[in-house]
C-alpha cells in the first residue's frame, strides 16, 4: 500500500487507487497520516473536523469513518504485511482515541523525513553534494499544499500548516546547500512552484532570484524580484527586506562588471551606507561552567544529541568552509546567513537539564574554535528577576572584545551589532534556565557556523515552530543510571561493601525518586557520613513516605523545594490549584476526567489546566488524556496543599474522585459482563464529577486495566475510611469478574477483604457474604483448598439469613467448582443440584443455564459424555435465550470436551473455536487461554503435533502476559510434546 498526504489524500493498493469515500472520512485519514505514530485523542479528532460548534453525533461519526480507514488500511493481498500478518500500516485504538502506524515504505510523509534526515547526516559529513540529492529526492514527493484535497477550513489546521512549513523549510535548505555546491539548478523546479505558493516570503523569494541568477537567467531573475517587490508593495505596503534587497544588489553588480561571479552560499545584507569600518580584532571567550564532576547515564540522551550534531562532523562557517582555527578578525558589516536550529533540553525542575547541556557542551567544545558562551538567564529565578536578552547581548558581545561603550542603547541596534559580530564565527552558546521562546530569539546568531544549546523548564513549542528548534525531552533517569550516580558519589568502597550493600544501593536510588538534583543533594549528605551503614540508610527510605526534607540544603539552587516554588509561582491561580489537588489522587497515572473531578471543573477546562502543567513540566503526559506527577513533585504538592485549601474543600474534592472511579467502574464492568455485574444501586454522584466515557468493550477494558487497578486498593481503602460503605462494595461488586478474568486474585483476596471490613462495619448482611463468595472462589484459585472452603460456607450461612437465593446459587457453584477440582464429583453434583433449584426458585434462567453447563462438566470427568451433551446443549440454548455471551462460551467449551472424549475430535475443534471467540469479544484472555489449551490437547490427539503446539504457544503468551500462575505447567507440557514425550490424550 502507498499513502500520500503531501498534495492530495491518495491510497494506491498495489496498482490500483482506492476509494477514500466522504470527504471527513478523507480528513481524518488525513489527519491520522499527518499524525502518524502519534496518538490523536477523540476530542482532538473532532476539534480538527467540526471546530467549536461539533453535533452531537459527532463522536458515532468518528468511530463509524475511523471503522472504515481500519477496513481501508487492510492489506488482503498480504504484500505489504509483516511476518506475523501485521499490516505495515494501520489503524490503533489506542486510549481515548487512535494511533495510525505507517512506515517510509507505505508513507510520503516519512518517506520525505527519512530521506531529509538522511540528507542532514550527509550534509554533517560534509558531503554536501550526495545531501542536496537526498534532499531533492525527498522534497519531489511533493504534490502540492499538504491534504490539499480536503475541506479547505480543515485544511487550514495547525497540523497541516505544520508540514506545509516543514516542507518550506526543506526547500529553504536545499536551496542554499545546492548553491553552496555549484548546482543551482538542481533544485529551480521545486524553489518555482514552491515560490508560487508562498508569494510573500520573502527569503524564499530571494532564493528563487538567487538561484535564477546563478543559473545564467539573469532577466528572469530580475523579473521574478520586481514581481515580489510589487506584490510587497500592493499587498503589505512595505519594501523589499534585506534578503532580497541583497540580492538584487549582487545581480546588478554583476552586470555592472560584465563578469558574473559565483553566488555566495548565502545572502549578504546590503551595505550600509557609513565609513568602512576597521576589521575589529577578537576576543575567544570559553564560559562554560565546569563539567559535572560525577556525571552519570544519559547515555541515550547524549546519543540523541550526537544524531543531532554528531561529534566528529565537521562545523562550516558561513561560506561553506571547516575552520580549525578561531578567526581572529571580524568584520562588522551585517552579515545574515541561515542559522543552525538550536537545541532545546527541556523537562522538570531538577531533571538535570544544565548538568546535561554543560556535559554535552565540554564533549564538543573543541569544535569551536571562536569560543563557548554561556549565560544563566534565570527564567524561574526565586527573586522574579530575570536576565533580558538585551543585558545577555551585552554581555555576550563584551566577551567577544567588543568595547562597551560601542554597544548601543537601542535594542534594534544593539541585536544588529550582535549579530553582525558573531557571524562568520565558530561559537558554542549556551542559554540556561530560558523562561519561554521570546526570551530566546534575540540571541540566535542567525549563522551557519553557530551552535545555540538551551534549557528549560518550558516546552519552548514557539521556538520549536518558529525556529525549528530540535526538543530533547528529559524524563527520569533508568532504575541503572540513577544507581550509577549514586556510585559514583559514594565510592566503590562503601557501595561494594558487604552483600547487601548493592540492593542498598538500589533501595535509595528508588527511595529519592531517581530525580538528578534530588540524587545530588542526598548523596552529598551520604559522602559527608562516610561511616553511615549503606543497609541501615536504606531501611530508613524504605519505612517513611517520601517527603522533601531529606532533599533540603542551604542555597537556593541545592534546596529542592525552593527549584520547585520557582515554577509553581508562575502558575495561574486555577493551575496551581490543579497541582495541589493532583496530589489527592493516590496512583502513579491520572486521567484527565479524574483530574476533571477532583477539580471540580469542566473537562475542556481540566485540560487546558494540565496542559499548563505539562508545558512548565510539573507533570509529565504519557499519553493523550493521561498524566503522572512525579513522586517528589507529588510530596511537594502535599506540603502546598495542607497549608493552602480547607479541609472540607480537600474531602469535597475527594468524594468527586471516587464517585468518578465508583461510576465509571460500574460502566466498564456492566459494558464487559452486563448479566454478570449486580447491579446495587449507585451512591448520589457529586456535582461537578466527571466519570469517564466508554464508548465500547475495549475502551471498558483498557480503562479498568491501565487506570484502574493501578490505584484500586488505595482508592477502595481511602473510600472504607471515610465511611463510604457503598463505594467499597460497588467496587467488589464491579471488579470480581474482571479481576478472575485477568488472573489477579492477589489483588481481588486484598480488595475483598476491604469489602468485608466494611460491610461487616455496617452490618450489611449480603454485603459480606459477596465478600466471602469472592474470597472463597479466588483462595481456591491459589490452590488455598482449606481457606476457600471457610469463607465459602460462611458466604453460604449469611446469604441463607439474609434469605438471597440467587447469592446462595452462586455460592452452591463455587462449592461445586471446588469440589470438582478435589476430584469429589458426586459432592460438586449435590451442590450443582442445590443451586439449581435455588435459580429455578428465583427465575433465573442465567443462573440456570450456568448450573446446566456446570452439571454437563462435572458428566464428562465421570464419563457419562452423552449426558454431559444434553446438558451443555441445553445451556448454550438457555444462555442463548438470556443473551449471555460468558454462558454460551463455557457451554461450547463443556461441549467440545464431551465431544473430545467421545472421539469426535472436529465437532469438539467447532465448539472450541466458538467458545474461542466469545471469549475474545469478552476480553477474558484467562479463560481464552484455558480454551486455547483444550484446543491443543484435541489437536494432539488427531496426531497434528504441530498445531497443537502453536496452540499452546499462544496460550502459554496469554497465560505469561498474565503472570498465570499455571504458565508453569503448561510450559512443561509444550517442552514435552516437542520432545515427543508421550502423554495421555484426553488432557
Amino acid at each position: 500500500m502507498w499513502l500520500t498526504v503531501m498534495g492530495p489524500v491518495r491510497a494506491w493498493q498495489d496498482d490500483s487507487e482506492l476509494e477514500l469515500g466522504p470527504a471527513k472520512r478523507q480528513a481524518l485519514l488525513a489527519l491520522l497520516l499527518v499524525r502518524s505514530g502519534q496518538p490523536t485523542s477523540l476530542s482532538t479528532i473532532i476539534d480538527v473536523l467540526w471546530g467549536q460548534t461539533p453535533p452531537s453525533s459527532a463522536a458515532n461519526v468518528v468511530y463509524r469513518h475511523a471503522a472504515a480507514v481500519r477496513r481501508l488500511l487492510e492489506t488482503p493481498s498480504g504484500a505489504d504485511a509483516g511476518e506475523d500478518d501485521t499490516p505495515a500500516t494501520r489503524l490503533v485504538r489506542v486510549s481515548g482515541g487512535y494511533r495510525l502506524d505507517a512506515s517510509p515504505s507505505t508513507l510520503d510523509l516519512l518517506r520525505f523525513r527519512q530521506l531529509r534526515g538522511a540528507a542532514e547526516d550527509m550534509g554533517g559529513t560534509g558531503a554536501l553534494r550526495d545531501s542536496i540529492r537526498l534532499l531533492t529526492r525527498a522534497l519531489r514527493l511533493s504534490r502540492g499544499p499538504t491534504a490539499s484535497g480536503i475541506l479547505p477550513h480543515i485544511a487550514q489546521h495547525p497540523y497541516f500548516m505544520a508540514v506545509d512549513r516543514e516542507y518550506l523549510t526543506a526547500v529553504k535548505e536545499a536551496a542554499v546547500i545546492a548553491t553552496a555546491v555549484g548546482e543551482p539548478g538542481s533544485v529551480l523546479d521545486i524553489l518555482q512552484p514552491a515560490a508560487a505558493q508562498h508569494p510573500l516570503d520573502e527569503i524564499l523569494q530571494a532564493q528563487l532570484v538567487r538561484t535564477l541568477a546563478a543559473t545564467g537567467r539573469q532577466a528572469e531573475a530580475l523579473q521574478a524580484y520586481h514581481a515580489v517587490r510589487t506584490r510587497l508593495d500592493e499587498q503589505l505596503g512595505i519594501a523589499p527586506g534585506p534578503e532580497l534587497r541583497s540580492v538584487h544588489q549582487d545581480i546588478m553588480r554583476r552586470d555592472a562588471h560584465k563578469a558574473p561571479r559565483p553566488s555566495p552560499a548565502f545572502p549578504a545584507e546590503p551595505a550600509r551606507a557609513r565609513p568602512q569600518e576597521p576589521r575589529r580584532s577578537l576576543l575567544r571567550p570559553s564560559q562554560l561552567p565546569p563539567d559535572v564532576a560525577d556525571f552519570a547515564g544519559r547515555e541515550a540522551e547524549l546519543a540523541r544529541l550526537d544524531v543531532l550534531f554528531p561529534v566528529d562532523a565537521p562545523v562550516p562557517d558561513d561560506a561553506g568552509y571547516v575552520r580549525t582555527e578561531p578567526r581572529r578578525t571580524h568584520d562588522t558589516g551585517n552579515e545574515h546567513t541561515p542559522s543552525r536550529p538550536p537545541v532545546a533540553i527541556v523537562g522538570m525542575p531538577g531533571a538535570g537539564k544544565t548538568a546535561l547541556a554543560v556535559h554535552w557542551a565540554h564533549r564538543i567544545a573543541s569544535r569551536f574554535p571562536d569560543g563557548q558562551l554561556y549565560v544563566d538567564l534565570r527564567g524561574i529565578a526565586p527573586d522574579g528577576i530575570r536576565v533580558t536578552p538585551g543585558e545577555a547581548q551585552r554581555a555576550f558581545l563584551v566577551a567577544l572584545g567588543v568595547p562597551e561603550r560601542e554597544i548601543p542603547a537601542d535594542r534594534d541596534a544593539r541585536t544588529d551589532l550582535y549579530r553582525s559580530t558573531v557571524a562568520g564565527l565558530r561559537l558554542l552558546i549556551v542559554l540556561d534556565d530560558v523562561a519561554d521562546s521570546d526570551q530566546v530569539r534575540p540571541l540566535l546568531p542567525g549563522t551557519l557556523g553557530a551552535l545555540v544549546l538551551v534549557t528549560s523548564r518550558d516546552r519552548l513549542g514557539g521556538l520549536v515552530a518558529r525556529e525549528g528548534a530540535r526538543p530533547l525531552e528529559l524524563a527520569d533517569p533508568s532504575p541503572a543510571e540513577a544507581r550509577e550516580a549514586l556510585v559514583r558519589r559514594l565510592g566503590g568502597r562503601r557501595t561494594e561493601a558487604g552483600p547487601d550493600a548493592g540492593d542498598a544501593v538500589d533501595d535509595i536510588a528508588a527511595a529519592r525518586a531517581r530525580l538528578p538534583l534530588a540524587s545530588a543533594v542526598a548523596g552529598a549528605r551520604d559522602v559527608q557520613r562516610p561511616d553511615g551503614h549503606l543497609p541501615c540508610v536504606a531501611s530508613e527510605f524504605r519505612a517513611r513516605a517520601v517527603t522533601l526534607d531529606e532533599f533540603t540544603e542551604s542555597g537556593p539552587h541545592a534546596d529542592i523545594r525552593s527549584v520547585f516554588a520557582w515554577s509553581y509561582r508562575q502558575l495561574a491561580p486555577d493551575s496551581a490549584r490543579m497541582f495541589r489537588l493532583l496530589a489527592l489522587h493516590p496512583g502513579f497515572g491520572i486521567a484527565a476526567t479524574t483530574a476533571a473531578s477532583l477539580a471540580g471543573a469542566p473537562l475542556e477546562l481540566a485540560r487546558e489546566l494540565l496542559a499548563e502543567l505539562a508545558r512548565a513540566h510539573l507533570l509529565t503526559e504519557e499519553a493523550p488524556d493521561l498524566y503522572v506527577l512525579h513522586d517528589l513533585l507529588a510530596a511537594y504538592a502535599r506540603e502546598l496543599l495542607r497549608g493552602s485549601d480547607r479541609e472540607d474543600q480537600r474531602g469535597l474534592s475527594i468524594r468527586r474522585m471516587l464517585d468518578h472511579y465508583v461510576y465509571t467502574a460500574r460502566a466498564a464492568a456492566t459494558q464487559l459482563a452486563p448479566q454478570r455485574t449486580e447491579q446495587w444501586p449507585l451512591p448520589r454522584l457529586q456535582p461537578r464529577t466527571t466519570p469517564e466515557p466508554l464508548p465500547d468493550r475495549e475502551r471498558a477494558a483498557d480503562w479498568l486495566d491501565r487506570l484502574l487497578l493501578p490505584v484500586l486498593i488505595p482508592v477502595a481503602g481511602e473510600a472504607a475510611a471515610r465511611g463510604l460503605h457503598a463505594h467499597v462494595c460497588q467496587l467488589g461488586l464491579a471488579l470480581e469478574v474482571h479481576l478472575d478474568r485477568r488472573a489477579r486474585w492477589d489483588k481481588q483476596l486484598a480488595l475483598q477483604k476491604i469489602c468485608l471490613l466494611s460491610a461487616e462495619a455496617q452490618g450489611d448482611l449480603c454485603a459480606a457474604a459477596h465478600a466471602h463468595r469472592a474470597l472463597g472462589f479466588a483462595q481456591g484459585r491459589l490452590g488455598r483448598p482449606v481457606e476457600a472452603r471457610t469463607h465459602l460456607f460462611r458466604a453460604l450461612s449469611l446469604f441463607t439469613e439474609a434469605d438471597d437465593p440467587r447469592g446462595q446459587g452462586a455460592t452452591h457453584r463455587a462449592l461445586a467448582f471446588r469440589a470438582n477440582a478435589a476430584a469429589r464429583h458426586d459432592r460438586a453434583l449435590d451442590h450443582y443440584g442445590q443451586a439449581l433449584a435455588l435459580y429455578r426458585s428465583a427465575g433465573d434462567t442465567l443462573g440456570e443455564g450456568s448450573v446446566l453447563n456446570g452439571i454437563g462438566r462435572t458428566l464428562v470427568l465421570k464419563g457419562d459424555h452423552h449426558a454431559a451433551l444434553d446438558h451443555c446443549a441445553r445451556a448454550v440454548e438457555l444462555s442463548r435465550a438470556a443473551g449471555d455471551l460468558n454462558g454460551q462460551a463455557a457451554a461450547h467449551d463443556g461441549l467440545g470436551h464431551a465431544h473430545h472424549h467421545l472421539g469426535e475430535y472436529d465437532r469438539a475443534l467447532s465448539h472450541y473455536r466458538r467458545a474461542l471467540g466469545l471469549y475474545r469479544e469478552l476480553s477474558d484472555r484467562c479463560l481464552e487461554a484455558d480454551v486455547l489449551v483444550h484446543v491443543g490437547q484435541t489437536q494432539h490427539a488427531q496426531g497434528h503435533d504441530d498445531l497443537a503446539a502453536e496452540s499452546w504457544e499462544r496460550a502459554l503468551s496469554v497465560l505469561d502476559g498474565l503472570h498465570h500462575p499455571e504458565a508453569g505447567a503448561l510450559r512443561r507440557r509444550l517442552a514435552e510434546l516437542r520432545a515427543g514425550v508421550p502423554r495421555e490424550a484426553s488432557g
